[in-house]
Parts: C-alpha cells; sequence; structure tokens
C-alpha cells in the first residue's frame, strides 16, 4: 500500500512538469521561430512480488522532446526580418565567440553597422566569388552600413568590356580640314567629327574627354629613289586619324584653357566602307636636323602594337597620381581579301556616305559609392545597392544543419547550442544539400498548434487529479487498515 503513494506522487509530480511544459508553450504562442516540446513519458522500473508478477513502480518524463516542425511565415515590411522554409538554423556569435543557433531571423543593426540578432549576437555570413557566385572563405560578421564600393577605373581595355568603346559611321563625303593639328591646342577647326566619353582615373574621379576624327587626304605612296618603286605602306586611301582630346587644365602639367591631344591613331577602311585596322599613333617631336633652328612641332607617327590588344593611350589626370592606360575599341575591323574572314568590318566605326551618326560612347569604370539599400535573396545572397549605381554581393547568409537536430540544447531566447547527440554543425548555402532557402521580408512564427496544447492542458488536469486521487485513496486504506487494530 505505502506503494501505490509513491505511485501516485510520480504522477502527480511529473504531469505537473507536463503542465510546466504546456503553459510554456502556449505562452510561446507568438514567439517568433519557437519550436514547441514535447513531453514523452516512461514507467518506473517494475517490483517483483510473490509468484513472479511484477508491479509498475509509478511514471517519469524520459524526455521533453523539442519538436522542429515548419512554423507558418508572416509577412513584414523589413528587409532583415529573415525566415528559413526548410532544415536549417542562422548561425550567430557573441562577443565571445560562442557560436550559437536560432530559427529567430529579427535581424537589426547595431551601432556599428553589423546585421545582428535582437540581442546583439552577430549574424554569421560568407564570402561570395564575385565572378563564379561561389561561397568563399570561413564564417564572419558583416557590417553593412559601413560598406563602400571602390572606385573601379576605365580598363585599358584588354579584357573585353572595358575601356572606350565606340560605334559611328564617318561620313566618307567630307574634305580634309585645311587647319593642321596642333597636338597642344585642338580647335574644332583642325577634325570633322568628335564624340565626348566620361573616363575614371584610379580615385574614381570622372573625367570628360573627347574622341574626334579627321579624315586624311588620299595620297599616292611615296617613291623610292633608290628602286624608283613605291613605299609599301605609305599609300594613304580611305584613312582617318582620331586623337584622344582633354582640357590642359585636367592634367598633371596640362595649360589651362587649353585643349592637349594626350594620344590617338589611324583608321583604314576598305574601299565600301568597312573597317579594316586601326593603326596605334604616337604623338611626339621630330628630331631637328639642324640644332640652330627651333624645334619642330608635335606630329603623329604610326606604331605596331601586339596582335589582339586594343589601341591604348596613357593619361596622367591631374589627382589621379599613376599613369593610367585606357583602352579604345573601334569595332574588330575585316580583312576584305580574305574569303576565311568571318569579319563584318560593320560592328564599330563604318565610313559610308551617309551623314556623320554616333551611335554608341561609352567606357566601362564607376565612382566609389556608399551603401543606400540592400537585398537579401533566396540563397542567401545579400546585395547591396550603392549610390553610384553599382550592386554587388556583400555576403551570404549561412544555414547550418544537424542530422539529430531535435538533440540541440535549448538556452533559452530562441537559441540552441550544438552538443554530441545532434551530431557536427553542417554549414550549407541556402537551398543546397537539403538546406532551406532565406526569405526576406519574413519571420517564422511559433509552431504552437494551440488547440492541441488545449487538449494536453485538460488532459494533464485530469491525469494530475486521477494520480492525486491515487494518493488520497490510497491514503484512506491506510487509515483503515490502522483502524482495524483498534
Amino acid at each position: 500500500m505505502i506503494g501505490s503513494l509513491y505511485t501516485g506522487a510520480s504522477g502527480v509530480k511529473t504531469h505537473s512538469a507536463e503542465m510546466t511544459v504546456t503553459g510554456s508553450n502556449i505562452a510561446n504562442v507568438n514567439t517568433t521561430g519557437y519550436k514547441y516540446n514535447r513531453v514523452n513519458f516512461e514507467d518506473l522500473v517494475a517490483t517483483s512480488i510473490a509468484g513472479g508478477d511484477k508491479i509498475g513502480k509509478g511514471v517519469n518524463i524520459a524526455e521533453i522532446q523539442n519538436i522542429q516542425t515548419q512554423g507558418a511565415f508572416e509577412t513584414t515590411e523589413n528587409e532583415t526580418d529573415l525566415a528559413i522554409d526548410g532544415n536549417g538554423f542562422f548561425t550567430l556569435k557573441d562577443k565571445a565567440g560562442q557560436t550559437v543557433y536560432t530559427r529567430a531571423g529579427q535581424f537589426t543593426f547595431d551601432k556599428e553597422g553589423f546585421l545582428t540578432s535582437q540581442d546583439g549576437k552577430y549574424l554569421q555570413v560568407k564570402d561570395v566569388n564575385p565572378d563564379t557566385n561561389a561561397t568563399t572563405g570561413t564564417l564572419k560578421k558583416i557590417n553593412i552600413l559601413d560598406q563602400i564600393d571602390p572606385p573601379t577605373p576605365t580598363g585599358d581595355g584588354v579584357k573585353e568590356g572595358t575601356g572606350v568603346n565606340l560605334i559611328a559611321n564617318l561620313n566618307s563625303n567630307v574634305k580634309e580640314p585645311k587647319l593642321q593639328v596642333d597636338y597642344d591646342n585642338v580647335t574644332s577647326e583642325m577634325y570633322n567629327f568628335s564624340s565626348s566619353v566620361t573616363v575614371y582615373d584610379s580615385k574614381g574621379q570622372e573625367h570628360a574627354i573627347n574622341v574626334v576624327f579627321r579624315k586624311l587626304a588620299d595620297k599616292p605612296a611615296a617613291i623610292d629613289p633608290a628602286t624608283n618603286t613605291p613605299i609599301p605602306g605609305t599609300e594613304i586611301k580611305n584613312q582617318w586619324q582620331w586623337l584622344t582630346l582633354v582640357p590642359g587644365e585636367d592634367l598633371d602639367g596640362g595649360i589651362p584653357g587649353t585643349t592637349k591631344a594626350v594620344g590617338g591613331g589611324f583608321l583604314q577602311f576598305s574601299a565600301d566602307g568597312r573597317l579594316e585596322r586601326d593603326i596605334s599613333g604616337q604623338i611626339g617631336i621630330p628630331p631637328q636636323l639642324d640644332p640652330n633652328l627651333p624645334p619642330l612641332p608635335p606630329t603623329m607617327t604610326r606604331i605596331e602594337r601586339p596582335a589582339n590588344t586594343p589601341a591604348q593611350v596613357g593619361y596622367t589626370f591631374k589627382g589621379a597620381g599613376a599613369l593610367q592606360n585606357i583602352g579604345f575599341t573601334f569595332g574588330k575591323g575585316s580583312n576584305p581579301n580574305d574569303p576565311l574572314d568571318t569579319r563584318t568590318g560593320v560592328d564599330g566605326i563604318t565610313q559610308f556616305a551617309n551623314e556623320y551618326k554616333l551611335i554608341e560612347a561609352k567606357a566601362d569604370g564607376m565612382k566609389s559609392g556608399k551603401i543606400e539599400s540592400i537585398f537579401i535573396k533566396q540563397d542567401g545572397t545579400i546585395q547591396g545597392a550603392f549610390d553610384s549605381g553599382n550592386t554587388k554581393s556583400l555576403g551570404r547568409v549561412v544555414v547550418t544543419d544537424f542530422k539529430a537536430k531535435e538533440k540541440l540544447a535549448q538556452m533559452g531566447k530562441n537559441l540552441y547550442k550544438m552538443t554530441f547527440e545532434s551530431g557536427p554543425a553542417l554549414e550549407k548555402d541556402p537551398g543546397q544539400s537539403g538546406a532551406g532557402t532565406v526569405n526576406s521580408k519574413s519571420l517564422e512564427r511559433s509552431n504552437v498548434e494551440l488547440s492541441n496544447e488545449f487538449v494536453n492542458m485538460i488532459e494533464g488536469q485530469r491525469a494530475f487529479q486521477a494520480n492525486a486521487k491515487t494518493v488520497t485513496t490510497s491514503d484512506e486504506v491506510l487509515a483503515d487498515m490502522i483502524q482495524m487494530k483498534r
């Protein structure tokens, strides 16, 4: 009979604990990312009595199991509110370096600009390779608000898409300007057509340059006096000269109020107006044979350059520091004498009998920019939009999963800690290898089903009452036994 008292007492104690768990679940029905707990019961070891039968010794809580089912999503207006759709946890680190995990994605910025949880733990991300979009590096915290997009100088044209690219038609009917080129101060009377384009130096400063085109008069080839035959390459026919002009005040050592020709070259066209090739030019002062005479004015001479390399001009922009080579592309050219040449000669500069028409004049490069806004993609990539107009990946939110996630240790505040039973942390890209995707402007609601908890509460209450009745009934039986002695 004494045993029944302890059996009933174990039921009272156990179901009292169950009510505590149920109450905690109900209390957290609106807690973001909360995962409800379920009480799993087990009987206590049985005791043998005469005849070999065994009598149970009561009930015990075998485990309080954390149920990691998906919660419903709530839409918000905050870009840094995140919810994981599927398996996995957000990874956080506190200032002491301790790593914890959570499903609660209410992230915000701290005073230093880092993305943190509500209690100041740093959200962990990895870097993103800008070329391959692959996740690289190790986990780290991310400062969003202090992000600066460094400037990109206009390129040398070796990599496709860099440098200055021009597409236009040059009117073949125009004549060569009468005024010769003064390379130290070029005026509009010295060329036929011009195009303006903005380039960027290594510090992100903008510089407006003009690319101008000058028609060259047709001339027969020079005659070699020794052989009385034409000198190859000296004939001028269907050729234009191009120059890149910069205001003197925008160059180191430049003369304010002048427009200096920094570099240029020559464009050779076929008889039907297709670009055959562009030839680099070099501006320099020719040697003076008579030292008693003043130096000759600068001229431009043709120079050879490596194959598959665009024309390049070196600039010493004021305030930029080092020399900057900028590439100039006028089209791929063509070879009308080669039937196997698939180039058209009309993808860049052409020389047709139509008016001058600029189709495209663009250059790569960009000034530096400050962060304006962010948006987070489902693959966890944090994209930053800068006031320079550029958008780039700042990092990628990592989703950490566990083989036995229900064995994680609960720490309160919707935080979990890895245990031996949970297995090691498996860092994954969102949406890859079974990991869930990341939804921005969303929060995962508690997975507590209130109706089920009310049922559990009623069952727990009845079980508590029944076990309490077992105790009182056993007490009454013991009292009757004592009365029998009297």
